[in-house]
């Protein structure tokens, strides 16, 4: 009976196993998280905001967008940050080592603030890597 029920269902199977390997793929983060056309995952989205509010980036930064209203003042505007065609490895060394920035290379009007930036060397190399991504999105 049991064999027989098999039999008749097995083509349920299959795509049933493959869309529970793929949702648990997708939730635990073990696929990458930026999409083809550039979106960013749910997952990696939500932990780089996290950060950026634990970070309390919002004190020197404004950022309004995704959900987030920052109104700092001291450090340059993040909002449209994609516009401003940062490479990965520029943004994570602003992020690691913004003393090392040099002032020809931050938006006018912010020369030498990038060293009141703190370094965020406590986070992970997940975590900077959702904030350089995220940061890439925003335009």
């Amino acid at each position: 009976m049991a064999r027989e029920l098999v039999q008749r269902w097995r083509w349920l199977i299959l795509p049933l196993l493959i869309a529970l390997i793929s949702i648990f793929a997708f939730s635990s983060g073990a696929l990458r998280s930026i999409a083809t056309d550039g979106a960013l995952g749910l997952s990696e989205e939500t932990l780089a905001k996290r950060i950026i509010v634990s970070q309390k980036c919002g004190s020197c930064h404004t950022l309004q967008a995704r959900g987030l209203e920052l109104q700092g003042t001291v450090g340059p505007d993040l909002t449209r940050q994609a516009q401003r065609n940062r490479s990965p490895h520029w943004l994570r060394r602003q992020l690691l080592e913004p003393k090392s920035i040099p002032d020809d290379e931050v938006l006018p009007g912010y020369e030498g603030k990038q060293k009141l930036m703190p370094p965020l060397t406590s986070l992970s190399e997940r975590e900077i890597e959702a904030l350089v991504d995220f940061l890439q999105t925003l335009g």
